[in-house]
């Protein structure tokens, strides 16, 4: 069920209130008034809420009382007035004591009744005190009445007195209390001209109509002064109410007064970021002489954190429970918003957050040495706190349990300072008995024990107070509703059992963060993660945990799976330290999931698990044995490493093994020992898995790059000590392994794999150690073992490796020289056996295999330099052109031509390059060869793509990128222009080899060939639509590919929807025309697929038409203004399709207007009244056929359709120039063409 305090309030906010509907628990209330001080941890959470209306403040204050007695014997008594005294259901039980309250008591509206006033009243009264408290003797409450009646205004004007003199004596009333006033705090806690607090609710409209005599410097309805009648400099003659410009007074405006009160308020200093320190002090020098007013202003703050408008006063707190009070304070929200200050977005509400925890921090620090034992501060705020808390409305309940965690670890701080003085008071003691046995008497010893008594009794106060906030507010919001709540409880406690172990850390705390665990929201089990991790890293507390750590085992093991991957990776750090001190609590089914996330996508996550394999598995034995006796200690561990990369089962992936141990294993760096177990030996059941580890360790630490595809956890530039550790590394590889790589590469030299990888290790070499080092000789021998490598090997990947470890060879000058002699004899080499294979084909009639084998190896070889460097002094452009252009019709193998075809675009780009970059002495000559070979490639690419479109797609990439590279340049004679043979050619070869419906061959190939062939399908498309993009191809090309949209969405919906998104962006016309022809191109390929040569619109094939549509019209996005001429276009051009005919015959499309429905609700009025008349004029003779009735009504104005110019505001000064009737219907429909 739910509190009093929400089912009494009679208007909350719903936009405060939880969704969920979620009941919240009743918590106990303390009892911190008068001489019967509850304790607090008698205060079992499930008890009644404790009635405040039976508590009493035990320390009189005399301000008030001194006061009282000064005022006059004319006191405003409203406790009769119903305006201020509505009944609650919550206050049954004071009505009944009305008789008694009125005995005495201050009014509900803030004055005091004569009673309480009169002269002779026992100075031991409390401010709030009722009969038979604190042993106070009273008139009897009849009396008392009578005596407020006499002197009541109404009793004197009943009574036929003297009118003038009782005026004359209220006015003396008021000047009273002005003085009062003056000598009040500056601290007033009015947050109502505050614009984020002062949106009115249903429940003030009355209130609303008193505004002006509210703000004029009268007592509110509360009880309150105004901020206006506190200022200083108030004129004297202001009257009851009255308002600037009577009674010849002249005050400031109520709003300047209230912006001047809320400059002074708790809230708007905290709000503003003023020093802390200051503000707090200030604080408490208040409550040192006025503790009422700095109670109110203290208690005022936290219903402002709240979001909440509402104004508090001591009269409110002294008379009325704090059920009541929140109810009231609920009244007060804004029903416009649901947004308080600890939500609110920006940094200045992330700052005051920080500032808040802070406040109550300082000031609970502040104070702990006297005011938070005084019995009334403390027990004031977490009475107001565990209200609060117990709310309904969000903003009060996530506020008051933020404070009141806080105010909790506050105290945690004193009951630890506390704890270490008695411990030192404890010592003092000891020494000082020692004494007294060789002295006698000791005085320091009575003080000494009287102050461990003391002591002893403000920590007893700590504890009671800590025990009651965790159980009136911790045990119900720890599971509250709302996650933030949730999360601000299970941090906290994570703090306190950091903070002070000897208290928190026992099961009865620990049973709420492990049932946290298992919480919907990631944030909470967060926060639980991070909670539990800093306690397993303490040996101290390590027993407090084992029946928490096998109670909770499986739920914190199953979490390295979850789906929130921070909370994944702390889950891997926190098993890590269970199992560093509780090793037999893991078994081998709970480690298989951990092993697995090494190969994770995200980096954090992996190198948690790297850690926990880390600590489980590769650890140095005991005993120290090695591997056949030598002396590197890494070499078992590295074993075992292969050992598990190979039963993981992820052969492809190692990259990803090593990202997530290389930095904290420091073997992954130990590249000699890995190099010595390969040419030892040793590693030969492994050697193919442990140099795949060995290349990636060295790219890794060389390049720091992470694998593709693993999500980086910083991104941007590397700092300088990153840059110092890579060069490091680098110098490290370079040292080791330049002496060992040709011996690697002369052992494995006849595995095409294996060569592949270790030839890439010379990359990462640092080249000015060759020199410096004096290792000319490894130079030569590595350059001796990639000639035979080149020689021996005709795979692309390692003739590539290859020839970029010679072309980076070259980047260094000095190493450049020792190594160019190398490298232009394998050119020659190379370039000339070329030659001899491309005569032999023109030379001979057929080649035989092994010819057919030597001239693909040439070919494979010297393209694979021609990628790296320009091979212009080998002048190969006219034997690679003699084999795809062959006057004797001979045709080379399809992967002759793609390596040929690869040649001549190498050499095409290079030729550019040096034309671009003023390499060419030459100019004119050197543009007009470039001319020429430009026209040759594309004039053989066009006859490569017809002759053999199902194997060229290097041609088409080639033929893709040559035209891209060709525009914008500074010369342009030299840019291509298109023909339509070319660009029909291209747009055949796409639909042929990418749309292509899957055959039984294809499902009979393995699942990654099926990978392989879809990305080299995807690729073509991705070309094709480079360039439509980069305007080589026109806008309207795109319907080629568009057509084939919902058919083929799987596969390439993503690449077609960013095609039609980016067209619409380039050219919103001609991206609504490449629409309407792909409609009209797809309704056609219906037509002609059917036996009768026309289109059911109850067919699939229609059905897929409507659907194509549907989602093209999603194109144009919901803003009809922005895309009206292109929707017009689209109308226009699909009626006009759809009513084509012949002379004379009817139109044979008619039913193509279905597919033009669902463009209708993109159009705005104007224009669905142009594209109908437009209809009408066009679509006589079809009048009544339903395609055409069924689209008329799409266009037809419904009475819900508000969709029109005049819906859109207009921009610039004043109303504008009636858009409606102004801004002309689109050109498109102007005629009849």
């Amino acid at each position: 069920m739910l509190t009093t305090s929400s089912t009494t309030a009679s208007s909350v906010n719903v936009e405060n209130m939880d969704d969920s509907g979620a009941s919240f628990e009743q918590t106990t209330r303390m009892n911190t008034r008068g001489a019967t001080r509850m304790q607090y941890a008698e205060s079992p959470a499930s008890a009644t809420r404790i009635d405040s209306s039976a508590l009493s403040f035990s320390t009189p204050v005399n301000t008030s009382e001194e006061h009282e007695e000064q005022q006059s014997d004319y006191h405003m008594d409203t406790s009769s007035d119903s305006l201020f005294r509505a009944p609650t259901t919550t206050t049954r039980v004071r009505k009944r004591r009305s008789a008694v309250e009125d005995s005495g008591l201050t009014a509900a509206d803030g004055t005091a009744s004569p009673s309480s006033a009169k002269r002779g009243r026992p100075r031991g009264a409390g401010v709030g005190g009722r009969s038979g408290r604190g042993g106070s003797t009273r008139r009897s409450g009849h009396a008392a009445q009578e005596a407020a009646d006499e002197s009541s205004l109404f009793s004197m004007v009943k009574a036929g007195k003297n009118l003038n003199v009782s005026v004359d004596d209220c006015s003396a009333l008021l000047n009273v209390r002005e003085e009062h006033e003056e000598q009040q705090s500056d601290y007033h806690m009015d947050t109502s001209s505050d614009s984020l607090f002062r949106a009115p609710t249903t429940t003030t409209r009355v209130r609303k109509r008193r505004s002006a005599v509210e703000d004029s410097g009268l007592t509110a309805a509360d009880g309150t002064a105004s901020p206006s009648s506190a200022k200083r400099g108030r004129p004297r003659g202001a009257g009851v109410g009255g308002r600037s410009g009577r009674g010849g007074s002249t005050r400031r405006s109520g709003h300047a007064a209230q912006e001047a009160a809320d400059e002074s308020s708790l809230f708007s200093m905290v709000k503003a970021g003023k020093n802390l320190n200051t503000v707090i002090d200030s604080w408490i020098e208040e409550y040192e002489r006025h503790q009422d007013n700095a109670l109110v202003q203290l208690q005022q703050f936290f219903i402002s954190c709240c979001g909440c408008k509402g104004i508090i006063s001591s009269v409110m707190i002294q008379t009325m429970e704090y059920s009541e009070i929140i109810r009231r304070m609920t009244e007060q929200f804004d029903e416009d918003s649901g947004d308080y200050p600890l939500v609110m977005p920006g940094p200045q509400w992330k700052k005051f957050k920080q500032n808040f925890a802070g406040f109550i921090t300082l000031l609970v620090n502040k104070c702990k040495a006297s005011y938070i034992f005084d019995q009334r501060l403390m027990d004031s705020v977490i009475q107001l706190l565990t209200g609060l808390a117990d709310s309904q409305v969000r903003a009060f309940r996530h506020t008051s349990t933020f404070a009141a965690m806080k105010l909790s670890s506050a105290l945690v701080d004193v009951a630890i300072e506390l704890v270490a003085l008695k411990e030192k008071n404890a010592k003092q003691v000891e020494t000082e008995r020692a004494k007294l046995k060789a002295r006698g008497a000791n005085e320091r010893l009575d003080v000494l024990i009287n102050k461990k008594s003391e002591i002893d009794e403000k920590t007893e106060d700590v504890r009671q107070m800590l025990q009651y906030i965790f159980k009136s507010v911790f045990v119900h919001r720890y599971r509250d509703v709302l996650p933030d709540i949730r999360s601000v409880c299970i941090n906290e406690l994570g703090q306190w059992m950091q903070v002070y172990p000897e208290h928190f850390l026992e099961d009865s705390y620990l049973k709420y963060i492990g049932w946290s665990l298992y919480d919907k929201v990631s944030d909470v089990r967060h926060k639980c993660i991070l909670a539990l991790l800093p306690l397993y890293e303490r040996s101290e507390v390590i027993a407090k945990l084992e029946l928490f750590t096998n109670k909770f085992k499986d739920r914190l093991v199953s979490m390295v799976m979850d789906k929130d991957n921070e909370v994944a990776m702390h889950a891997c750090q926190l098993l890590t330290a269970i199992y560093r001190v509780f090793p037999s609590v893991l078994e081998l089914k709970d480690c298989v999931p951990i092993y697995e996330l090494v190969y994770c996508n995200h980096r954090g996550l992996a190198q948690a698990a790297g850690e926990f394999l880390n600590t489980k598995v590769f650890q140095h034995r005991a005993n120290g044995s090695t591997v056949s006796g030598r002396g590197h200690e890494n070499a078992e561990l590295i074993i075992d490493l292969i050992q598990f990369f190979i039963e993981g089962d992820c052969h492809d992936h190692a990259a990803y093994l090593v990202d997530a141990l290389i930095d904290t294993n420091p073997m992954m760096k130990d590249w000699k020992t890995m190099a010595d177990l390969l040419l030892s030996g040793e590693a030969d059941r492994f050697d193919s898995e442990l140099i795949e580890v060995l290349v990636c360790a060295v790219k890794q630490a060389a390049t720091g790059e992470a694998p593709v595809g693993r999500s980086q956890l910083k991104k941007g530039v590397s700092t300088v000590k990153e840059t110092r550790v890579l060069n490091d590394d680098k110098a490290k590889i370079s040292e080791i392994l330049i002496p060992l790589l040709p011996q690697l590469l002369h052992r494995f030299i006849a595995d095409r794999d294996k060569v592949a990888n270790l030839i890439t290790i010379a990359l990462h070499f640092q080249l000015e150690i060759y020199l410096a080092g004096r290792l000319e000789k490894h130079l030569d021998d590595l350059m001796d073992v990639v000639e035979s490598i080149i020689e021996k090997h005709a795979d692309d990947e390692v003739l590539q490796s290859a020839a970029e470890v010679i072309t980076y060879f070259t980047t260094n000058v000095a190493v450049a020289q020792h190594t160019e002699t190398h490298r232009l004899k394998m050119l020659d080499g190379l370039a000339l056996q070329l030659r001899h294979s491309v005569q032999r084909f023109h030379r001979e009639a057929a080649l035989d295999e092994e010819d057919d084998a030597a001239m693909l190896a040439a070919f494979r070889k010297i393209t694979a330099f021609a990628i790296f460097e320009d091979l212009k002094k080998w002048q190969l452009w006219d034997q690679a052109l003699s084999v795809l252009v062959n006057p004797e019709d001979k045709q080379a193998s399809r992967d002759v031509c793609e390596k040929a075809v690869l040649l001549l675009f190498s050499t095409l780009s290079w030729d550019l390059h040096r034309l671009i970059t003023d390499q060419e002495q030459n100019k004119a000559e050197a543009t007009r060869t470039l001319k020429k070979h430009r026209d040759q490639f594309l004039h053989t690419i066009s006859e490569v793509l017809i002759c053999g479109a199902s194997g060229v797609e290097n041609a088409f990439l080639c033929l893709v990128d040559v035209l891209i590279l060709f525009i914008n340049l500074p010369d342009k004679s030299l840019e291509i222009q298109l023909d339509n043979t070319l660009i029909y050619r291209m747009n055949v070869f796409v639909v042929d080899n990418v749309f292509v419906e899957e055959s039984e061959s294809d499902q009979t190939m393995d699942q990654q060939s099926q990978i392989q062939l879809m990305h080299k399908r995807r690729n073509l498309l991705a070309q094709y639509s480079k360039l439509i993009l980069h305007g080589i191809l026109d806008i309207q090309n795109a319907a080629i590919v568009l057509r084939f949209y919902t058919k083929f969405y799987t596969d390439f919906g993503d690449i077609l929807k960013s095609l039609v998104n980016k067209c619409r962006e380039l050219d919103k016309l001609g991206c609504a025309k490449a629409v309407i022809v792909s409609l009209c191109n797809f309704f056609d390929e219906t037509k002609r697929s059917s036996e009768s040569n026309s289109v059911d619109p109850n067919s699939d094939d229609f059905a897929a038409l409507r659907e194509l549509a549907k989602r093209l019209s999603g194109v144009f996005g919901s803003d009809p203004v922005k895309s009206r001429e292109a929707l017009a276009v689209i109308h226009k051009e699909g009626i006009l399709y759809a009513l084509k005919a012949e002379k004379g015959a009817h139109p044979e499309n008619v039913c193509f207007l279905e597919a033009l429905i669902d463009f209708s609700g993109k159009l705005m009025r104007q224009d669905k009244q142009s594209v109908l008349k437009y209809l009408e004029r066009h679509g006589a003779d079809v009048a009544l056929e339903e395609p055409y009735l069924l689209y008329k009504a799409s266009l037809q104005e419904r009475s819900d359709d508000l969709t029109s110019l005049r819906s859109f505001p207009t921009r610039g000064r004043g109303r504008g120039r009636g858009r409606g009737r102004g801004t002309p219907t689109p050109s498109v429909f102007g005629g009849d063409d």
